[in-house]
């Protein structure tokens, strides 16, 4: 039974690392990691998870800095300003982990590219179904990666992060819909019960093109 539970869990890991790697990721990590091939042989210890969730962060702060250039309402551009402050807040706690216990380098920036959309008022309605998508990555990446971690700190730490995403989820579908737009589900800021781990599917979907090659 111990042995089907660590394969299991094994298994797990990689499927974390296929999710956040989808769309490019990959690329960037390889090669400021080198770690990817430890995910073929031995499993992906807390050090990868905590880079790739850097790297995911890294993101969200490039999005909402982004999205704060649009003449948005008022009141969604304080949530916004507020929710970067969430995201930098994020990254310094990983890299701050990461260089700390961990004594590691964390991983550094990428560029990003948002294709053809531009952040300017015309868009605006694409520019928060962009970050939705985001959000709903990020959460069900923290959601896939919690029975995959080890250390208890770190655990708390993904939770935490992953309740905090999940509000923000929250927060731009009620955006969307007050812009006229429509969200997935239910038109209502909280649109499902039970969030669910993402998919390498969705993660593909929601990061593919976002990191400059």
């Amino acid at each position: 039974m111990l042995e089907i539970l660590e394969s299991q869990k094994k298994a797990n890991r990689r499927q974390f690392v296929k999710v956040l790697t989808a769309g490019g990721l990959s690329a960037a990590l390889a090669t400021q990691l080198g770690h990817l091939a430890l995910a073929q042989s031995q499993g992906v210890s807390d050090l990868d998870v905590l880079n790739l969730a850097l790297t995911a962060e890294y993101l969200a702060t490039d999005a909402y800095t982004r999205a704060l250039t649009v003449a948005f309402p008022s009141n969604i551009r304080d949530y916004l300003a507020e929710a970067l402050k969430h995201e930098e807040a994020h990254v310094k706690a990983l890299q701050d982990t990461i260089s700390g216990p961990f004594r590691a380098t964390p991983v550094a920036r990428p560029q990003f590219t948002y294709g053809d959309l531009q952040f300017n008022a015309a868009n605006r309605l694409k520019v928060l179904e962009t970050l939705v998508a985001l959000e709903t990555a990020f959460t069900g990446a923290y959601l896939g990666a919690i029975p995959l971690i080890q250390n208890k700190a770190v655990l708390s730490a993904a939770a935490s992060i992953g309740m905090n995403e999940e509000a923000h989820l929250a927060i731009l579908r009620d955006a969307v819909i007050s812009l006229g737009g429509r969200v997935e589900g239910p038109q209502t800021p909280v649109g499902r019960a039970f969030a669910a781990a993402i998919t390498p599917e969705q993660a593909t979907r929601a990061v593919q093109g976002f990191i400059r090659r």
